[in-house]
């Protein structure tokens, strides 16, 4: 699905901000428990039936790449 003025990252591209260290935040939207199971290390987990209600939760000042 595509959304408009929201660029989409390929997973190569993620892992290149990842290991430039760039000022980034991954915000993993999956269930908690789907999350327990395996992650990108350092991912915040919020699932997106949480996300509208949550948001004051995000880091500010970093690009957030949601997946």
């Amino acid at each position: 699905m595509e959304y408009p003025g929201i660029p989409r990252l390929t997973p190569e591209e993620v892992k290149a901000r990842l290991d430039q260290g760039d000022n980034v935040a991954v915000v993993d939207v999956r269930k908690a428990s789907v999350y327990a199971r395996g992650n990108i290390s350092g991912a915040i987990c919020l699932p997106i039936t949480n996300l509208q209600s949550s948001l004051d939760e995000l880091p500010s000042g970093k690009l957030l790449i949601f997946y």
